[in-house]
């Protein structure tokens, strides 16, 4: 074997180990993505939930959630300002959510439920001052533009099925 034979056999060689290493971090790339994709999902599950039960473990709150829902009139001054907070704070769980799909990071079958939920709270006739009037102003545009027509279709799917 001469030495140009050598050569052409540790090129050879090298080639494997690249090709072998691509190999290996392709699938440690996405291992790692399946994790983030994991991480993200559990992290906006556990806000979601969380606002849910600051909700529904307090008498009060629970009523004042749902009488916000239901039309604005049922409310005094001071809950239509709790109202106004609590809204705030399930857009935002929402426009987390939104943005961690648009990313990537959380897969959109994940995001189907979430997104139903919520968009179903949005379309109630108690939230839509508030969202038109102050919220909507708070989030991203294109977040803002996503909701109210997850909110149209909401209330022409809910026409369709009455």
């Amino acid at each position: 074997m001469t030495l140009s034979d050598l050569g052409d056999l540790g090129d050879f060689l090298g080639g494997i180990g690249v090709i072998a290493t691509l190999i290996y971090l392709a699938i440690q790339i996405r291992r790692n993505t399946m994790a983030v994709r994991s991480a993200s999902l559990d992290s906006a599950y556990a806000a979601h939930m969380e606002f849910q039960r600051t909700v529904w473990s307090d008498k009060e709150l629970n009523k004042l959630w749902f009488d916000g829902l239901l039309g604005r009139e049922r409310l005094a001054d001071a809950d239509r300002e709790r109202f106004l907070f609590m809204l705030i704070s399930c857009a935002r769980l929402w426009e987390g959510a939104y943005f961690k799909v648009h990313e990537g990071s959380l897969e959109s079958k994940a995001w189907t439920g979430l997104n139903e939920e919520l968009s179903g709270v949005f379309a109630f006739p108690g939230v839509q001052p508030y969202w038109t009037g102050v919220v909507r102003g708070m989030c991203a545009k294109d977040f803002a533009d996503f909701v109210d027509s997850a909110v149209r279709e909401k209330a022409e799917s809910d026409k369709v099925n009455a």
